[in-house]
């Protein structure tokens, strides 16, 4: 049997930790780009720089509120405020004046986002909506879309 040397383990240590993270030796930047993409689901997730950012909108009825869960194995989120975030239509119609309740987590935090404004205004006729979240993880803009049922 042949020992093995601790250049061998280098791959398979990687590829443990990498697993272990969520994370794909191979990368996650397509694996990102199309949970961005526009979709009926209620939950749209953002994968980059090491934080997810999972979003559920519960659809029209909802109005301009969200529940958005932020994870990392590196790092604190406690710091991050989600009220610089938009959310936008496609006749580009916008509002930007959120609040984000969610309690100090660590790694893990959990809470609602919500938009004040004409949320009626904005969804009448829109085909679909983006909520865009600034600045998380060196990431500058993570764009999460759902579209709005008629």
């Amino acid at each position: 049997m042949t020992a093995l040397r601790p250049v061998h383990l280098v791959p398979f240590i990687l590829t443990v930790i990498l697993v272990g993270c969520g994370q794909s030796p191979t990368g996650t930047a397509a694996a990102s780009a199309s949970a961005e993409a526009a979709g009926t689901d209620t939950v749209q997730v953002s994968d980059q720089a090491g934080v997810t950012v999972k979003v559920t909108w519960a659809g029209s009825s909802a109005g301009a509120a969200f529940e958005v869960t932020l994870d990392t194995h590196a790092g604190d989120l406690d710091g991050l405020d989600l009220a610089d975030a938009a959310l936008r239509n496609d006749r580009g119609e916008q509002l930007s004046d959120a609040v984000w309740d969610a309690p100090k987590g660590g790694h893990h935090r959990a809470g609602a986002l919500r938009f004040s404004g004409d949320a009626a205004a904005l969804l009448a006729g829109a085909r679909w909506i983006e909520l865009v979240i600034p600045n998380v993880a060196d990431v500058p803009e993570r764009v999460l879309r759902w579209q709005v049922e008629a």
